[in-house]
């Protein structure tokens, strides 16, 4: 019991940090804190529910309300913690459903304690796992899988994919919950979520870092950062929007971000699955290509299509100059390369001019 009442503080106390860190984050918008803080506190609740159910299993019958109260608490908000972490960290393209199926969830799971259909609590104050306990944890199961596919499809939009840390992150929840429920006794399935949400919080607002706020590719720091280390072969390709001072002076710099934000998306939807895709400048964009290099040409083509069809569809949306330059370590270095893209950007620029 000592051991698992320390544990508990550990619990409290990271998602105490957890909090804290988000609240003053000036980083993240104002939704967002109060998903974090909504997060820590429902996580907080369920870790306290399972916490008091343990502590007064077999005790004396006086307690046997609070046993109930306790692991109903702990059944209801565990399997809410994947879908409000996916408000939080997660690209949720359409939040009421998944919420609405979790507090359905929730409201049975409140619903079945006075009928013993998930769990029970016995006269002598016992716990034991009755016939409808798999729904509660198909649900926990299937919330834990929510939220890493939305963050897996966040990574995506920001360029930063499934990496290890996700992965490791998810093995260590995975193990927590393996561990619980092989070994009764042996309570850390939430000192692991608490510390893989500690984990999730702090690696979303290190990808904020890295991507431009208006555009979300990657930064002129990490354009920096990379140029330098692209491998032995590659092709940059730099961009530049025609024209786009006319366009923030005749129709405001509203319709200037959302030029931009087209620019990117397209940007993205041709070149992302091939290399990076990043914003240098105001209106100046460069892709630096890893796969398919012998492909660029019709990458190209299609990316000047989704532009003309952009164009069609507004007619003040500008056109984009491109230019591009094959980059081999064993011939030439990456500035060589960086300046011939230039050039033929310019080059291009003037013609459409």
């Amino acid at each position: 019991m000592g051991m698992y009442s320390a544990i508990i503080i550990i619990d409290i106390l990271v998602l105490c940090i957890t909090a804290a860190d988000a609240m003053t984050n000036r980083l993240l918008d104002k939704p967002v804190k109060n998903k974090v803080l909504v997060l820590c506190i429902v996580m907080g609740l369920s870790a306290l529910g399972e916490y008091v159910g343990y502590m007064t299993n077999g005790t004396p019958a006086a307690f046997i309300p609070l046993h109930k109260f306790a692991k109903g608490v702990e059944f209801s908000c565990a399997p809410m913690l994947g879908v409000i972490a996916a408000t939080a960290y997660g690209n949720l393209q359409k939040p009421k459903i998944p919420i609405a199926v979790f507090l359905m969830h929730a409201a049975f799971e409140c619903a079945a304690v006075p009928f013993h259909l998930v769990f029970s609590v016995d006269a002598q104050n016992m716990y034991h796992r009755q016939g409808l306990y798999f729904i509660y944890v198909i649900a926990f199961i299937v919330s834990v899988a929510f939220i890493f596919i939305c963050i897996a499809r966040t990574g995506k939009e920001y360029q930063t994919g499934v990496d290890g840390v996700l992965i490791m992150t998810m093995i260590l929840i995975s193990t927590g919950i393996v561990i619980q429920f092989i070994y009764r006794d042996i309570t850390i399935d939430f000192l692991c979520i608490i510390i893989a949400n500690y984990l999730i919080y702090t690696r979303y607002y290190r990808m904020i870092l890295q991507v431009d706020a208006l555009t979300h590719l990657l930064n002129r720091r990490c354009y920096e950062n990379n140029i330098g280390n692209i491998g032995s072969r590659a092709v940059i390709l730099n961009f530049d929007v025609n024209k786009f001072k006319q366009v923030n002076d005749v129709y405001g710099h509203h319709v200037g971000d959302i030029c931009l934000k087209n620019v990117a998306d397209t940007l993205r939807s041709v070149y992302g699955r091939y290399g990076s895709c990043y914003r240098i400048g105001g209106d100046e964009f460069c892709v630096i290509l890893n796969s398919q290099l012998d492909d660029v040409d019709e990458l190209n083509k299609n990316f000047a299509d989704a532009i003309a069809k952009l164009r069609q569809e507004d007619t003040r949306m500008p056109n984009v100059a491109l230019g591009y330059a094959y980059y081999d370590a064993a011939a030439s270095h990456v500035q060589q390369a960086i300046e011939e893209a230039d050039s033929m950007m310019y080059k291009n620029k003037k013609q459409m001019s």
